[in-house]
């Protein structure tokens, strides 16, 4: 008995483990030096702002086709084989895009990391809800996650300003720089203790597995559904403005050097926003969380088209807590409304509609830029949102999700 008990505490310091290595993983994973200068070193290697947007939606296409499968690999064969493969073709990736010299480079990098992207959306927070609900602390996932999410992104916002001295010496180095620490990754994840979870069982023969999984999001439980399609529309929405934000600093004036420092400023946010998501969610309480980040959207693309000032960056931040926000408390409410054994294929469905959204709506932004304005492009981004936003309102409100 003692024995039993010994080797039950051993298990448990194991397991519990997997946190503070998935919070390292989180922090080298998003050292990224290139974020700030990413669009000038396109267009240092000749690309067009078309070729920019058209790269980024094959990017994101990529990740709608891996998106779902990956999620059933790693419910059928382990998260942890999931998370080593992601962060290999991440590292893979990054390290091919620092020698990359032309579109067919740069997206041969970009399917790369679509594959790490692929493999670690959804898994990494089902392994995470897994190991606390091995450890019987399962109700304090949003704390934890968004912790996690809190460090990585200020490690994002210390790298971004690094970046911008890295990139006062040449672009390319900022991409080289970031090699080591997505590299240390690896280990890392291979370091990680499965924890215990209800496997999912497929029948000799059964083939309709995904069909039974895919019915039972969309068709039987109503609220997920409308919680994944919602979250997608945010995502969408959100995401939208990230390859604008360059062209939109130039736009209000604002200096080269400090680039850096205002991405930083929006990792900032985003951290904080994730750190205390759990405290403003019990705050508000599910129905106003989830009602008010679509409609914070649309304001802030409003804001940004209406004030145009050495400062308007500012407007921005409101994208950043909808971003960070949105990560730590949808994908509990998500994570609450299904069981371990498909939790991962139910995560990157919830992405796979994300991406698809994304994929449909980013050539067109980037279209409307070329033909008309940026500032044009904001409204219409504000518009588009914002009856999004009041349509979906009145179909949860008829169907009570909210």
């Amino acid at each position: 008995m003692i024995k039993y008990k010994i080797e039950m505490n051993i298990l448990k310091s194991t397991i519990k483990n997997n946190i503070w290595k998935i919070f390292l993983h989180r922090v080298f994973s998003s050292i990224t030096f290139s974020g700030p200068i990413m669009v000038l070193f396109w267009f240092d290697n000749g690309l067009s702002l078309t070729e920019i947007m058209i790269l980024q939606s094959l990017f994101a296409l990529s990740v709608v086709v891996l998106e779902v499968p990956t999620g059933y690999f790693a419910d059928m064969f382990g998260r942890k084989k999931a998370l080593i493969i992601a962060s290999i073709a991440n590292a893979t990736g990054i390290a091919f895009y620092s020698i990359g010299t032309n579109f067919w480079d740069f997206l041969t990098g970009e399917i790369l990391m679509a594959v790490g992207v692929s493999f670690f959306s959804g898994t990494m927070s089902a392994f995470v809800y897994d190991t606390l609900q091995e450890l019987g602390t399962e109700k304090s996932y949003q704390r934890i996650w968004g912790n996690i999410s809190y460090y990585g992104m200020i490690a994002l916002a210390v790298s971004s300003i690094l970046g911008g001295f890295i990139a006062e010496i040449n672009l390319r180095y900022t991409l080289f720089a970031s090699i080591p620490f997505f590299a240390i990754a690896i280990p890392l994840m291979i370091s990680l203790k499965e924890p215990k979870r209800k496997k999912m069982i497929i029948s000799k023969g059964d083939t309709d597995e995904f069909l039974k999984i895919f019915k039972l999001v969309f068709i039987k439980n109503q609220k997920l559904k409308w919680i994944i399609i919602y979250s997608g529309i945010i995502y969408a929405f959100n995401q939208s403005a990230l390859w604008l934000y360059q062209p939109y600093f130039q736009l209000s004036g604002l200096d080269i050097v400090y680039f850096g420092f205002v991405f930083a400023s929006f990792q900032v946010v985003a951290a904080i926003s994730s750190k205390y998501a759990y405290l403003i969610e019990k705050k508000l309480g599910e129905k106003y969380s989830l009602a008010v980040l679509l409609f914070l959207v649309a304001i802030s693309y409003l804001l940004m088209h209406n004030f145009v000032y050495l400062f308007s960056f500012s407007f921005a931040f409101i994208q950043q807590f909808v971003r960070a926000f949105k990560m730590v408390v949808l994908t509990d409410y998500i994570n609450k409304l299904t069981t371990s054994d498909i939790r991962a294929t139910v995560l990157s469905l919830e992405s796979l509609v994300s991406k698809m959204l994304y994929v449909i709506i980013i050539p067109i932004v980037g279209w409307f830029v070329d033909v008309y304005t940026l500032s044009q492009a904001l409204l219409v981004l504000s518009i588009t949102a914002f009856i999004s936003w009041v349509v979906l309102l009145v179909i949860f409100n008829k169907r009570n999700i909210l």
